[in-house]
């Protein structure tokens, strides 16, 4: 039986969450780290491209309960990449669609299309002046598993 987790959820980062003592990144998606709020930038101004990331999916947790989907897939320090719903909608894809996280590449295609959207549109990190490091790349750059936590 495929691993389901339901409960009140936690935003650790724009990606992850925790539920009771479960530490859960969401599926497909990758959002700026918190060390990148130094390095994110609107203009010549910090931009705090983690934390409204975080602020972002703090929101849609305050909506209700998560119900969370085992994908099988796991990262560099082992925590599950689950697929998550609250309020019937996809968490991955709200934050992809509203800016606040990349589709992440090395690991799924799932939601290019919507990031495309994004971008279109001018919407989170994709607004006109904000300039930043795609996560994954900024991981690496720093030393770090590109599946990191």
């Amino acid at each position: 039986a495929q691993d389901v987790v339901t409960g009140k959820a936690v935003p650790l980062q724009g990606d992850q969450i925790t539920v009771g003592a479960r530490r859960i990144s969401i599926f497909g998606i990758d959002a700026p780290d918190p060390d990148q709020d130094r390095e994110c930038r609107l203009g010549n101004q910090l931009f705090g491209c983690f934390s409204n990331a975080r602020r972002f999916l703090a929101a849609m947790l305050d909506l209700g309960e998560v119900t969370c989907t085992d994908t099988g897939k796991r990262n560099y320090v082992q925590f599950a990449y689950m697929t998550c719903v609250v309020n019937g909608k996809d968490i991955g894809e709200e934050m992809v669609k509203a800016g606040h996280a990349l589709a992440f590449l090395p690991q799924s295609t799932k939601y290019v299309e919507l990031e495309k959207a994004a971008k279109a549109a001018k919407l989170g990190i994709w607004q006109q002046g904000v300039t930043f490091t795609i996560p994954w790349v900024w991981r690496e750059s720093n030393g770090r598993a590109v599946d990191g936590p």
